[in-house]
């Protein structure tokens, strides 16, 4: 909205709004006082102090005077005050031959509300509001012929038509194309069912979704599922079906069962209908009756009919009624208690059902209405529908001039009052818009505003518009209960159903005051929607005798002694089956080995995806790490480190390799362990010494016992390969190695939190062993106790003990008694092997294992802590007691630092006497204390480890990242020194950097007349502070313009404005304003070296086109070429002594721009360029400037950083801030 000339707009501004000077535009100021505008043009030579104290001294006059008329001058300028115009079948209340839709009392509405309007100085737009009625009675088909009404409507004064007919369509077409603003308050359109929908129309009728959402309301609340659906099945209009249909979708989208889809005809004989509900009763019990006919016909008699058949009486049936309130309004609401008993109807006598019954059966009904809130739900509701009546009194011309309209006894409140709330809409949403600059005359201006808004309706409550234009919609809730209050038993509204905002879709309940607060069911809970034992006693079986009852008791255990048999005899098939299969035993070929495998012997390694050897020295090459020798499922005692130490102490010069090395001599050559691919997962090869295997019944009981070995601390076994001379036991594989390994690897240091985790892990193994089949470990030591890649400890090595009975390993390089560190003494002293073993016997044994790996866990200094004797010797002092010593026992010093409770519990694992020592289980029970509170997984824990060293590695790089970002930040300050921000930017992405032309620039030079006499006069050092001192003074200047600095040579200053992003015309401006700064800085500048002598600056500039570009490798700079630079440097070199020499061009381009002075100087002649006419800019008006900013900031993103502190105080009223965060924002969401 363009304003102009000298204009006063009284009250348009909300008490809030806080007095000052608001904005200035061009030559006028427009201030704010007292809620008052004034706009008045002021000359640009006064300073801004004239309209403070001209604000200053109206303050008295405004402050008294009365409230003017809202005039203000535009382009076409509405004219107040407005006008509305109002369409509605008037002539009907007249002639009574036509439903008038209650517009008999519309007058009388608008009148009540246009007064609450009027006291609200907050809508001064909308004071004094006229309306004109348009009677629409007459009007039929074709809908063409309503555009005859609306000719006469003054496109000036008019800002919304309201009311409409119920079939509007067409005459919002109209409106559409006219560009006004319709408010429907009886529209039954439907908008969805319109492609092209007029979007310049509001609905606020109630929403056609409005049943559907009340009715689920209340399954939700009650949780029933499934449902009968009650309507009629004809003589209903086009929008009762289409909201019907948006019910039975609601219902099939919150997955509910529609059980019964009941239409019965109209008219249907009683005794018909007696028959059709007794039907539908049988397969439902809560019912939805929908009835959008006149005087609820439908409901009343299927309802009265459940009646009848003593089905209501039961309390197991429930019914939720939605009425439509526009054919019901005559007794909905009503405080008359025998028109709501019977629903509309004088007595219920064709029915058979006596008042007694009716107070019995209303307690399961719930009726629902998109009716208004009765007037007792609020006084203020109450207090507007009085004044309406009483103002009927007053003749209402127009409509009603020549006639008296017929009033019905019960008005349509719901269409008063949306013609109220239409009106309060207009008043919220039309203030917004024309404070916004908009033409509040034309509907697809004003659209907009009105959308997703909230209205305080007439009835004390909120209603809602969303962003569609149609009203989000109520409903009231009745409920038959006695209020003392009015008129005893009756149907009483109880609340309201709504949104809770305009956010919340989902609706919620508000109770009516002195509303009873809970529904009195009759079985006092609320009815189940299914029957216990079903519709059809299909959930509940035929009841029967206690001797039935008897018989299929002992039935029963007959069966399931049977089974029982049955179950063992079946157990024992199947364990003599699996005894006697050998399905554990895999084909060599189906393992392919992986080049981990280590051969014995010529110690080659086999790599499966190249079929040649490589020597250890050359695989030494390949990062074999020692976790990765150690990680295999079976060991015979060595660590993964003593084994490739074994190997490079006897490596020695190898054979020449032949080109190709067959299956099986891989296989004869692999020694102690390998690791191979089966089945497509990784598994461990664990090599038994034996020539030939027969599998006995006890051996095969040994391979079961394997097989159904399941637990977490255990390996898994996977199956055996036996093809003479090899035998292999193949288990799962662990990826991480040994407990010996991490407890040897310095670089991953091991917490208490892990160590009790492992300890946990070995003893919960321990104890599954000895309680499974495999019945003990036997060879328990830390290098068979393994890691998966969870961090979890599984246990290995352990089973098969007759089988390998007549093992004979290979154990070359190992050192002497070094894996019987771990054994206890009672095996070291037998020498007939495991196999003869029993079982409790070896179990004691494991405990002293235990025993020697919770030392070597916890005092984490080997099994034997610092102990310097040989592991042979250790081994013969642990064997060998001698009479009247205590056992050799590692020392229990080493374990100072660990729990208390663990040294006792190690002195009791390797008590000599195997009977003393304690079970695996109590051991389990004694560390319960330990592990307390750990979580199930060491994975958790090594993810703890991990992550104290991420947060440690993330805080170095963030540190790295802070300095690299400082680094980053000079750098980019640096460029942008040299180079101008956008291209900086270009640059930096890689960009290439055209030259580019620009139309229109404007250039700068300046120098110091008398350089170089003070040159000649002063030292070296004493010049290069000087012009440091200027250089320094010019640079803390020009960031406040939107100016660019090209270079400096000697005393010559160059500056550009206008490119490389251009701001339209204001780059002469930003010049200029700059220059007179300079100038007014060099006035007060003070020679360091000689304080006394004055400094002059010459300044010449020039507007017109020129290429800018990027030029050179070394030392880039942006660099400007055209005959536009050569004329600036031509101003300043004939200029004069602190004077702003400027060309014509750059003059003229001043004055479109306003606020600069010149002094005409004349032609100058110039070299290569002849005389030129030149002017001397002598002063520029900063506020003007400033204005020309604030305006334009929007269309040139440059001047958005041009405006200083000092610049904003001129502004007290005005946040420059903001604006330009407000500009950004909607660029970047344009964007």
């Amino acid at each position: 909205m363009q304003w102009s000339g000298t204009a006063m707009l009284a009250s348009i501004s909300s008490p809030s709004r806080h007095n000052g000077l608001h904005c200035c535009s061009g030559m006028n100021v427009i201030i704010y006082t007292s809620g008052i505008a004034l706009y008045m043009p002021i000359p640009s030579s006064q300073k801004l102090s004239m309209a403070r104290a001209l604000r200053d001294s109206l303050n008295d006059v405004i402050k008294h005077s009365p409230r003017y008329a809202a005039t203000y001058s535009t382009d076409q300028p509405p004219k107040f005050p407005l006008s509305l115009e109002y369409l509605a079948p008037f002539q009907c209340a007249v002639n009574g031959n036509c439903d008038d839709q209650g517009s008999a009392y519309i007058p009388s509405a608008l009148k009540i509300i246009s007064q609450i309007i009027d006291s609200n100085p907050g809508y001064g737009y909308f004071h004094n509001l006229s309306f004109h009625y348009t009677d629409i009675s007459l009007v039929k088909p074709p809908y063409a012929a309503r555009e005859g009404k609306f000719s006469e409507i003054n496109d000036a004064t008019t800002v919304s038509v309201l009311g409409l007919s119920t079939d509007c369509y067409m005459e919002t077409l109209i409106l559409n194309v006219k560009k006004k603003l319709a408010i429907a308050d009886n529209c039954q359109m439907d908008v969805s069912s319109f492609k092209g929908y007029p979007r310049t129309s509001l609905l606020l009728n109630s929403a056609g979704n409005s049943a559907a959402k009340a009715i689920n309301f209340y399954l939700d609340k009650w949780n029933w599922r499934k449902v009968a659906v009650v309507s009629p099945s004809s003589g209903v209009d086009a929008y009762a079906s289409k909201v019907r249909s948006y019910l039975m979708d609601s219902l099939s989208l919150s997955a509910r069962t529609v059980l019964v889809d009941s239409r019965p005809a109209p008219n249907l004989p009683y005794s018909e209908l007696l028959t059709q509900v007794e039907s539908d009763a049988k397969r439902a019990r809560i019912f939805i009756i929908f009835d959008p006919t006149k005087d609820a016909s439908l409901f009343r008699s299927y309802y009265y009919a459940m009646a009848n058949l003593g089905l209501l009486q039961t309390g197991e049936y429930f019914v939720l009624a939605f009425l439509s309130y526009a054919e019901n309004f005559g007794w909905i609401n009503s405080e008359d208690v025998v028109r709501t008993l019977y629903f509309g109807a004088n007595s219920v006598s064709p029915f058979n059902v006596t008042v007694e019954d009716l107070h019995l059966i209303y307690r399961n009904l719930l009726v629902l209405s998109d009716a208004p809130p009765p007037f007792y739900a609020n006084p203020d509701w109450a207090n507007f529908g009085d004044k309406v009546v009483q103002n009927l009194d007053k003749a209402a011309c127009p409509p009603y001039c020549n006639a008296t309209p017929k009033y019905n006894s019960a008005p349509r409140w719901d269409r008063i009052q949306k013609a109220a709330d239409s009106i309060t809409l207009l008043a919220v949403a039309g203030t917004d818009a024309i404070d916004k600059g908009m033409d509040i005359t034309n509907g697809t201006q004003v659209y907009e505003y009105v959308l997703s808004r909230t209205i305080k309706s007439v009835t004390g409550f909120e209603e809602y518009v969303d962003g569609f234009g149609d009203a989000v919609g109520s409903a009231q809730v009745y409920y038959f209960s006695t209020r003392e209050d009015l008129n005893g038993y009756g149907l009483w509204a109880i609340g309201r159903l709504a949104q809770p905002s305009i956010l919340q879709t989902n609706w919620a309940f508000t109770q009516y005051p002195e509303a009873i607060s809970a529904i009195s069911f009759i079985n006092g809970t609320p009815p189940l929607d299914t029957p216990k034992c079903g519709f059809n006693n299909e959930l509940c079986g035929p009841t029967h005798s206690p001797l039935f009852g008897i018989l299929m008791i002992s039935l029963a255990v007959v069966a399931a002694v049977i089974i029982a048999v049955l179950f063992f005899m079946y157990r024992r098939y199947r364990f003599e089956a699996r005894l006697h299969s050998l399905d554990f035993l895999i084909n060599r070929r189906d393992i392919m080995l992986k080049k981990h495998s280590r051969t014995e012997g010529s110690h080659l390694i086999i790599n499966e995806y190249e079929n040649f050897p490589y020597d250890v020295k050359t695989y030494k090459s390949d990062n074999l790490k020692i976790s990765e020798a150690s990680n295999f499922a079976m060991r015979s005692g060595e660590s993964g480190l003593a084994i490739i130490s074994k190997h490079m102490e006897k490596a020695r010069t190898v054979q020449e390799p032949s080109s190709f090395t067959s299956d099986e001599e891989k296989w004869n050559n692999l020694t102690d362990f390998a690791v191979g691919m089966h089945d497509g997962r990784t598994v461990g090869l664990k090599r038994l010494y034996l020539n030939d295997v027969e599998f006995s019944r006890s051996i095969r009981m040994e391979v079961l016992a394997l097989q159904e070995a399941k637990h977490q601390n255990i390996i898994g076994f996977t199956g055996m390969v036996v093809e003479s001379p090899t035998v292999f036991v193949v288990y799962e594989f662990a990826a991480r190695g040994s407990l010996r390994d991490l407890l040897d690897n310095e670089d991953l240091p091991v917490d208490d939190d892990f160590v009790n985790h492992v300890a946990r892990d070995i003893i919960a193994g321990m104890d599954y062993l000895h309680s499974s089949a495999v019945g003990c470990h036997g060879r328990l030591k830390s290098t068979n106790c393994l890691l998966d890649s969870r961090w979890m400890v599984k246990l290995s090595s352990f089973g098969l003990r007759q089988m390998r009975q007549e093992e004979n390993p290979i154990r070359e390089g190992i050192q002497e008694g070094k894996d019987d560190l771990w054994t206890a003494p009672e095996l070291l002293r037998w020498s007939t092997g495991l196999g003869q073993c029993s079982n409790l016997l070896v179990q004691k044994a494991d405990v002293y294992s235990v025993g020697i790996l919770l030392y070597e866990l916890f005092g984490k200094n080997g099994p034997w802590g610092d102990e310097p004797m040989e592991p042979k010797n250790i081994v013969r002092r642990v064997r060998d007691l001698e009479e009247g010593k205590t056992p050799f026992r590692p020392d229990l010093r080493m374990l100072k630092d660990a729990p208390e409770l663990v040294p006792r519990a190690v002195s009791d694992c390797w008590n000599e006497d195997p009977s003393s020592r304690p079970t695996m289980h109590q051991i389990k029970k004694r560390f319960r204390p330990l592990t307390a509170g750990l979580k199930n997984s060491i994975m958790d824990n090594m993810v703890h480890i991990i992550e104290k060293y991420a947060e440690k590695l993330e805080n170095e790089i963030k540190e790295r990242n802070r300095e690299l970002a400082k680094e980053k930040e000079k750098c980019d300050e640096l460029l942008q020194m040299m180079l101008p921000k956008t291209i900086a930017e270009n640059l930096k992405r890689g960009q290439n950097v055209h030259a580019q032309g620009f139309e229109c620039v404007t250039v700068y030079f300046s120098d110091l007349p008398g350089f170089h006499e003070l040159s000649s006069n002063s030292e070296p050092m004493d010049i290069v502070n000087f012009l440091n001192d200027i250089y320094t003074l010019f640079d803390g200047i020009i960031p406040k313009y939107d100016v660019y600095k090209v270079e400096t040579i000697g005393d010559a200053y160059m500056v550009a404005s206008g490119l490389p992003e251009s701001n339209g015309p204001h780059h002469v401006g930003e010049i200029a304003s700059m220059a007179l700064e300079l100038m007014e800085a060099i006035s007060k500048f003070k020679i360091r070296h000689r304080p006394d002598e004055r400094t002059n600056l010459r300044v010449g500039m020039h507007t017109g086109p020129v290429v800018a570009g990027v030029v050179g490798l070394k030392m880039p700079r942006y660099c400007l070429f055209g005959d536009t630079v050569n004329t600036a440097s031509r101003m300043e070199s004939n200029g004069l002594p602190n004077k702003i020499n400027c060309s014509l061009s750059a003059k003229e381009l001043l004055e479109t721009l306003g606020g600069y002075e010149f002094e005409e100087r004349g032609l100058v002649e110039m070299k290569g360029k002849g005389k030129q006419m030149t002017y001397f800019v002598s002063a520029g008006d900063k506020m003007a400037r400033l204005d020309r900013i604030v305006r334009e900031m929007v269309r040139y993103r440059t001047l958005r950083n041009v405006i200083g502190d000092g610049d904003q105080e001129l502004f007290s009223d005005y946040n420059f801030q903001q604006q330009i965060e407000e500009v950004t924002t909607y660029e970047h969401v344009n964007e």
